[in-house]
């Protein structure tokens, strides 16, 4: 299961499965978290979230 995390402080969405150190998905705070539901990203970017430059390549 792929899976996308997204920061709610900065509005970014990451792929967990290319994430890479840039991402700095550890220093992400629990509150900031979110999961989507559907987990896609097409609902994170309904959701306006940006995809992350360094996992999630357009």
């Amino acid at each position: 299961m792929p899976g996308y995390l997204g920061n709610q402080s900065d509005r970014i969405v990451h792929h967990l499965n290319a994430m890479t150190l840039d991402c700095r998905i550890v220093e992400i705070k629990k509150p900031d978290k979110i999961y989507f539901v559907p987990n896609t990203l097409e609902q994170a970017i309904i959701e306006k979230f940006t995809q992350c430059n360094n996992c999630i390549k357009n």
